[in-house]
Protein backbone atom coordinates (compact mmCIF):
# COMPACT_ATOMS: atom_id res chain seq x y z
CA UNK A 1 0.00 0.00 0.00
CA UNK A 2 1.34 3.69 -1.29
CA UNK A 3 0.53 6.65 0.71
CA UNK A 4 -1.46 7.83 -1.38
CA UNK A 5 -3.02 4.81 -0.51
CA UNK A 6 -3.44 5.87 2.80
CA UNK A 7 -4.59 9.38 2.33
CA UNK A 8 -7.06 9.18 -0.21
CA UNK A 9 -11.21 9.73 0.57
CA UNK A 10 -14.15 8.59 -0.82
CA UNK A 11 -14.24 11.74 -2.69
CA UNK A 12 -10.87 12.45 -3.61
CA UNK A 13 -9.94 12.16 -7.91
CA UNK A 14 -7.53 9.86 -8.10
CA UNK A 15 -6.35 7.66 -11.16
CA UNK A 16 -7.06 3.71 -11.04
CA UNK A 17 -4.75 1.82 -13.91
CA UNK A 18 -7.37 -0.55 -16.28
CA UNK A 19 -6.19 -3.48 -18.19
CA UNK A 20 -6.16 -2.82 -21.78
CA UNK A 21 -5.32 -5.19 -24.45
CA UNK A 22 -3.95 -4.92 -27.59
CA UNK A 23 -1.08 -2.21 -25.80
CA UNK A 24 -0.34 0.41 -27.83
CA UNK A 25 2.98 0.79 -29.31
CA UNK A 26 5.18 2.93 -26.41
CA UNK A 27 7.27 4.72 -29.03
CA UNK A 28 5.25 5.83 -31.82
CA UNK A 29 1.18 4.63 -31.44
CA UNK A 30 0.78 7.26 -33.53
CA UNK A 31 -3.15 7.91 -31.99
CA UNK A 32 -5.94 9.35 -33.92
CA UNK A 33 -9.43 10.33 -32.77
CA UNK A 34 -12.89 10.62 -35.22
CA UNK A 35 -16.32 11.69 -33.62
CA UNK A 36 -19.32 12.76 -34.32
CA UNK A 37 -21.38 13.52 -31.17
CA UNK A 38 -22.99 10.26 -30.70
CA UNK A 39 -19.46 7.89 -30.33
CA UNK A 40 -15.62 8.03 -30.24
CA UNK A 41 -13.27 6.55 -32.34
CA UNK A 42 -9.62 6.18 -31.30
CA UNK A 43 -7.48 4.21 -33.65
CA UNK A 44 -3.56 3.33 -32.28
CA UNK A 45 -0.94 1.14 -33.54
CA UNK A 46 -0.42 -2.34 -31.58
CA UNK A 47 2.82 -2.94 -29.85
CA UNK A 48 3.85 -5.98 -31.75
CA UNK A 49 7.49 -6.45 -31.40
CA UNK A 50 9.51 -7.78 -34.63
CA UNK A 51 11.08 -11.23 -33.32
CA UNK A 52 14.16 -10.11 -35.61
CA UNK A 53 14.60 -6.80 -34.45
CA UNK A 54 18.52 -6.98 -33.61
CA UNK A 55 18.89 -3.62 -32.41
CA UNK A 56 20.46 -1.74 -35.14
CA UNK A 57 18.20 0.00 -36.69
CA UNK A 58 14.98 2.13 -36.73
CA UNK A 59 11.54 1.34 -38.25
CA UNK A 60 9.45 4.74 -39.07
CA UNK A 61 5.91 4.75 -38.90
CA UNK A 62 4.10 6.21 -42.12
CA UNK A 63 0.75 7.06 -41.16
CA UNK A 64 0.13 8.17 -44.65
CA UNK A 65 1.63 5.31 -46.88
CA UNK A 66 0.21 2.47 -48.01
CA UNK A 67 1.61 -0.02 -45.67
CA UNK A 68 -0.30 -1.99 -43.33
CA UNK A 69 0.03 -1.86 -39.82
CA UNK A 70 -0.90 -3.73 -36.70
CA UNK A 71 -3.78 -1.33 -35.38
CA UNK A 72 -6.42 -1.48 -32.62
CA UNK A 73 -9.64 0.85 -33.69
CA UNK A 74 -11.65 1.68 -30.17
CA UNK A 75 -15.36 2.77 -30.60
CA UNK A 76 -16.28 4.33 -27.48
CA UNK A 77 -20.29 5.05 -26.12
CA UNK A 78 -19.71 8.81 -25.55
CA UNK A 79 -18.85 11.53 -27.92
CA UNK A 80 -17.32 14.31 -25.39
CA UNK A 81 -13.67 13.96 -25.46
CA UNK A 82 -10.22 15.50 -24.92
CA UNK A 83 -6.83 14.82 -26.82
CA UNK A 84 -3.34 16.59 -26.99
CA UNK A 85 -2.81 17.88 -23.59
CA UNK A 86 0.73 16.51 -22.76
CA UNK A 87 3.51 14.38 -23.82
CA UNK A 88 5.35 11.69 -21.93
CA UNK A 89 8.19 14.24 -21.03
CA UNK A 90 6.02 16.31 -18.92
CA UNK A 91 3.44 13.33 -17.33
CA UNK A 92 5.00 14.60 -14.03
CA UNK A 93 2.76 17.70 -13.63
CA UNK A 94 -0.16 16.10 -14.46
CA UNK A 95 -2.76 16.79 -11.66
CA UNK A 96 -3.17 12.79 -10.96
CA UNK A 97 0.51 12.08 -11.24
CA UNK A 98 0.84 11.29 -7.26
CA UNK A 99 -2.64 10.31 -7.74
CA UNK A 100 -2.45 6.72 -9.38
CA UNK A 101 -1.81 7.91 -12.93
CA UNK A 102 0.95 6.27 -14.79
CA UNK A 103 2.52 6.62 -18.11
CA UNK A 104 1.58 4.69 -21.05
CA UNK A 105 -1.22 3.25 -19.45
CA UNK A 106 -5.22 2.92 -19.57
CA UNK A 107 -7.08 4.66 -16.56
CA UNK A 108 -10.29 5.27 -15.01
CA UNK A 109 -10.47 8.53 -13.60
CA UNK A 110 -12.43 7.56 -9.87
CA UNK A 111 -14.11 10.68 -8.71
CA UNK A 112 -13.50 12.56 -11.64
CA UNK A 113 -13.93 16.25 -11.51
CA UNK A 114 -14.10 16.44 -15.31
CA UNK A 115 -17.82 14.25 -14.80
CA UNK A 116 -18.97 16.49 -12.13
CA UNK A 117 -18.16 19.59 -14.35
CA UNK A 118 -20.09 18.13 -16.51
CA UNK A 119 -23.17 17.08 -14.54
CA UNK A 120 -23.63 20.84 -13.22
CA UNK A 121 -23.44 22.22 -16.57
CA UNK A 122 -26.18 19.88 -17.37
CA UNK A 123 -28.31 20.40 -14.49
CA UNK A 124 -29.33 23.62 -16.02
CA UNK A 125 -31.79 21.24 -18.35
CA UNK A 126 -35.67 21.18 -17.74
CA UNK A 127 -35.20 17.18 -18.05
CA UNK A 128 -31.57 16.82 -16.32
CA UNK A 129 -31.72 12.85 -15.02
CA UNK A 130 -28.78 12.36 -12.17
CA UNK A 131 -29.70 8.79 -13.13
CA UNK A 132 -28.10 9.47 -16.71
CA UNK A 133 -24.60 10.25 -15.35
CA UNK A 134 -24.11 6.60 -13.08
CA UNK A 135 -23.06 4.75 -15.67
CA UNK A 136 -20.32 7.48 -17.40
CA UNK A 137 -16.80 6.69 -16.89
CA UNK A 138 -13.69 9.26 -17.08
CA UNK A 139 -11.07 6.87 -19.58
CA UNK A 140 -7.30 8.29 -19.69
CA UNK A 141 -5.02 6.69 -22.01
CA UNK A 142 -1.28 7.92 -21.41
CA UNK A 143 0.11 7.74 -25.10
CA UNK A 144 3.85 8.96 -25.70
CA UNK A 145 2.93 12.55 -27.13
CA UNK A 146 -0.66 12.79 -26.36
CA UNK A 147 -3.52 12.19 -23.83
CA UNK A 148 -6.65 10.76 -24.95
CA UNK A 149 -9.03 11.58 -22.03
CA UNK A 150 -12.98 10.15 -23.18
CA UNK A 151 -16.68 10.61 -20.97
CA UNK A 152 -17.89 7.45 -22.02
CA UNK A 153 -20.14 4.23 -20.55
CA UNK A 154 -17.62 1.69 -22.23
CA UNK A 155 -15.68 0.87 -25.41
CA UNK A 156 -15.11 -2.11 -27.77
CA UNK A 157 -11.77 -2.87 -29.30
CA UNK A 158 -11.30 -4.38 -32.66
CA UNK A 159 -7.50 -5.49 -34.14
CA UNK A 160 -6.66 -4.97 -37.84
CA UNK A 161 -3.65 -5.61 -40.33
CA UNK A 162 -4.49 -2.37 -42.67
CA UNK A 163 -3.66 0.92 -43.17
CA UNK A 164 -3.94 4.31 -41.43
CA UNK A 165 -6.02 5.15 -44.41
CA UNK A 166 -8.52 2.23 -45.11
CA UNK A 167 -8.94 1.77 -41.54
CA UNK A 168 -10.02 5.80 -41.26
CA UNK A 169 -12.47 5.00 -44.65
CA UNK A 170 -14.00 2.37 -41.95
CA UNK A 171 -14.46 4.64 -39.28
CA UNK A 172 -15.99 7.24 -41.18
CA UNK A 173 -18.58 4.46 -42.60
CA UNK A 174 -19.30 3.52 -39.30
CA UNK A 175 -20.28 7.33 -38.15
CA UNK A 176 -22.57 7.57 -40.54
CA UNK A 177 -24.12 4.49 -40.08
CA UNK A 178 -22.85 2.44 -43.60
Amino acid sequence: MGLFDKIKTKTDEYARVIEWTPQWDTGAPMPQVFSNGHKTFLIYLINEPDPNWDGTYVNMIDNTSETTYPLALVEFSGHTFRFGIANDEVFSGLPLWDKGLEGYTAHIIENSTWITELKNINKVHPYYNEDRWKEKKHFTLLFHDEIFEVIATDYKIETFKTTFGQLATEVVKRMNGK
